[in-house]
């Protein structure tokens, strides 16, 4: 039998969020497309904001928040990746997980991170529920959503994930909200968000159909 996230919340003794936000299933889309869209997991305080302003609650909330989620959802459209408008529901042509289903406060697991012990113990948790969605849907790539989520996929497969090949693209949120590392461009840069894009678009391009 798959794990679920509920066998692993009970496992571990984990904060049962889903109690408070049942339509956080960490994944939405299309599990049958060949792209995969991989991010780190949930920001807490994202998930908070916007099921307080929603006047319905669907997984649609999902990747569904802020500027950078808005980013994402864009991009994907505008590959081909997703059809109708960009936050409306449906359309996906593409499929986006969590590696990690766990929502945390950012600042927090920022700093948690600092021991790799931390992170490493969370992907070892979490690696049956993924290794079951990959073995459920057989994509061809897993896009890896910034340099953490490439170093989180790249450890489960070396403790056993069975996965197809790892590109990494950058973070939509490092893009909108935080300035580039080495240069002088700042968050929102037009040139970032151009380059975010067509690295998506590329990858339809390599990928799809």
């Amino acid at each position: 039998m798959s794990p679920s996230v509920e066998a692993i919340i009970a496992e571990f003794g984990l904060t049962n969020w889903l109690e408070d936000f049942p339509w956080l299933t960490g994944h939405l889309g299309n599990p049958n497309s060949p792209i995969w869209f991989v991010g780190e997991n949930p920001s807490l305080t994202g998930v908070e904001n916007v099921h307080k302003r929603a006047a319905r609650h669907s997984e649609n909330l999902q990747w569904n928040s802020h500027d950078g989620d808005r980013l994402l959802r864009e991009a994907l459209t505008e590959a081909g990746l997703k059809e109708g408008q960009p936050q409306a529901p449906g359309g996906w042509k593409c499929y986006i997980t969590n590696a990690i289903k766990e929502p945390d406060r950012v600042g927090m697991r920022n700093k948690k991170k600092g021991d790799s012990a931390y992170w490493k113990d969370q992907a070892r948790r979490w690696l049956p529920l993924l290794q079951a969605e990959i073995d459920a849907g057989r994509p061809k790539v897993l896009v890896a959503l910034g340099a953490q989520v490439e170093k989180i996929l790249q450890y489960m497969r070396s403790v056993g994930l069975k996965a197809p090949p790892v590109r990494k693209i950058n973070h939509y949120s490092y893009v909108m909200f935080r300035p580039e590392a080495g240069t002088h461009r700042g968050p929102r840069h037009s040139d970032r968000i151009r380059e975010f894009k067509e690295s998506v678009r590329k990858i339809a391009k390599e990928h799809a159909g």
